[in-house]
């Protein structure tokens, strides 16, 4: 009698200190500096394996795509035409990280699907190669794989060792408005004269958050961070930006935009202080996730 397998994965969100352009490369991609760190809010991705090679997706979120759309059946079907195997699975996904919020909700997904299908099939491909299936289904796909922290650039899948964000409490939120993606790159084209030679813009430098992550400067990182997406983003999204307000007058040491947003991510020098952003953000209507930066996987 064959035993059905089944794994559990984690699909941690990720957090930026840091997210600048620094060009636009043949193809179109935006180059960009990116420093991702991981952090304990995840999503939870049980696959059960099918016989028939078939994958279909539950989820316990309202808005999620099921079908062939769905990034974690995308990165299923990338897998098996990989590893050369005929497997089915059935994919539930309990959702804790707010989606389209710019903390790589889908990629986080995508990346426990890959490590899940690998284990459910005896482990056929090494951590690099899920990552090169990775970055064919997205940016964020690799750095969601291998988890922890790094620097990363190209068009954000190319990683490096970057020391990791010193451990703090964090309180993440997202308000629910909207940021498209092409919407954030085109708000930057128009103020930075598409990054071109025209251009007058000079990405910011790196070595001082480098600094003060290998030191454990948790202060210094705060100060440190940056995000060019922030304040043409903020400026459109008064939700986001109330929320950065509100973290940063409940004590956060540093408070900053994710991503292309719209969440918004406080650090915060104790639990307490944390718990009381929390509940003004609460208050506003939002719901708020307390959570930790993470080691590496």
């Amino acid at each position: 009698m064959n035993t059905i397998k089944q794994t559990v994965q984690k699909g941690y969100a990720k957090i930026n200190l840091h997210l600048d352009i620094t060009g636009i490369m043949d193809g179109g991609y935006h180059s960009v500096n990116n420093i991702m760190q991981s952090v304990s809010l995840c999503d939870t991705v049980t696959l059960t394996e099918r016989a028939d090679g078939e994958f279909f997706v539950v989820c316990n979120a309202d808005g999620v795509p099921t079908g062939k759309d769905n990034l974690a059946v995308k990165a299923a079907v990338a897998f098996c035409e990989s590893a050369g195997v005929s497997k089915g699975a059935d994919i539930y996904i309990d959702k804790r990280i707010p989606m389209a919020a710019g903390l790589a909700g889908g990629s986080a997904d995508a990346a426990a699907v890959l490590r899940g299908m690998n284990a459910l099939c005896g482990s056929p491909l090494t951590l690099p190669r899920l990552c090169e299936i990775g970055s064919r289904l997205g940016a964020d796909v690799p750095f969601c794989i291998m988890g922890g922290s790094a620097f990363a650039d190209g068009k954000g899948d190319i990683l490096h060792p970057f020391p990791a964000m010193p451990d703090c409490a964090l309180v993440i939120a997202c308000g629910g408005e909207g940021v498209s993606t092409p919407m954030a790159y085109g708000m930057l084209d128009r103020l930075h004269n598409n990054f071109g030679k025209d251009s007058v813009y000079i990405p910011r430098d790196t070595e001082a958050l480098r600094g003060f992550c290998e030191s454990g400067d948790i202060g210094g990182v705060a100060r440190s961070m940056y995000n060019i997406f922030e304040s043409p983003i903020l400026s459109v999204r008064p939700v986001a930006a109330k929320l950065r307000e509100v973290m940063l007058e409940c004590g956060a040491i540093g408070a900053m935009m994710s991503g292309s947003g719209p969440s918004v991510f406080g650090i915060f020098p104790d639990d307490t202080s944390a718990s009381r952003a929390a509940e003004a953000i609460r208050a506003m209507g939002v719901e708020p996730h307390i959570c930790r930066p993470n080691a590496k996987m």
